[in-house]
């Protein structure tokens, strides 16, 4: 009895510790002054192509970025987690038309939340804002393990997504994601990397709807200490780069 008592405050003292920390870390670059942005509302001082520019970024900006590994959670497992995101601006010269700022790197902080189920099924969402601008973010997504994975063989799963921007008066934009990911659990880490294509639409008063395509990859590392988990991940979707970092708690 003295021996499970000693375990449960052992766990709960390091989860006590780590948790500040890592939530923290996630949420640090929020306050970067290297990226910020105004909200976006000039939309009849864009050009055509200056649109689908715009478009474009805030496509790799709002897309699903899930940052976890492919292995599933298990019927009884979660994952509550921060994250902060930031994401390289392509076209500057739109983005100052469209906001009025000179921004150059724009960061998504979000509250995320997965549910593991049984056959190897994960189904999750968030909600997540753009600091200083008014982009909103909402979105879903389901994973299905093909392979499990083990101490042997690696786990590979395929995970759909669906992401809508808000908050932006005059715009409307959709993203559809579809990716493999494949990753490798060792003692306390996990390596992963995955490829996909994210489907977007995009339509704004004064401007001719959009629908494009772009290419994503990704690798990222998930790190836990029992319950505690961080992990961190660089995306490339189209041309446009992110790195980012999430913490919370996962079992």
């Amino acid at each position: 009895m003295r021996d499970s008592n000693f375990e449960k405050n052992t766990l709960m003292n390091i989860v006590q510790r780590f948790l500040p920390i890592t939530f923290a870390v996630a949420t640090a670059m929020a306050i970067s002054p290297q990226a910020t942005a105004a909200d976006l509302s000039n939309f009849n001082t864009l050009s055509q192509a200056e649109f689908l520019a715009v478009s474009k970024d805030l496509a790799a900006v709002t897309s699903t970025k899930a940052i976890e590994p492919a292995a599933p959670l298990g019927l009884t497992g979660f994952d509550v987690s921060a994250s902060s995101t930031l994401t390289r601006i392509q076209d500057g010269a739109a983005w100052a038309k469209v906001s009025g700022d000179n921004a150059s790197n724009l960061i998504q902080t979000k509250l995320s939340v997965s549910k593991g189920l049984s056959g190897g099924w994960d189904v999750g969402g968030f909600v997540a804002k753009v600091p200083s601008t008014n982009v909103s973010v909402a979105g879903v997504h389901v994973k299905y393990a093909l392979l499990e994975g083990n101490a042997i063989t690696p786990a590979i799963a395929l995970r759909g997504s669906h992401s809508r921007m808000g908050g932006v008066s005059g715009m409307e934009l959709n993203n559809t994601g579809f990716d493999v990911l494949v990753s490798k659990g060792f003692v306390g880490f996990t390596p992963y990397l995955g490829v996909g294509t994210v489907y977007s639409s995009a339509k704004a008063t004064g401007q001719s709807n959009e629908s494009f395509t772009q290419s994503k990859s990704f690798v990222g590392v998930s790190w836990n200490v029992l319950l505690v988990n961080l992990s961190a991940e660089y995306d490339r979707t189209g041309k446009n780069a992110s790195v980012g970092l999430k913490a919370g708690l996962r079992f």
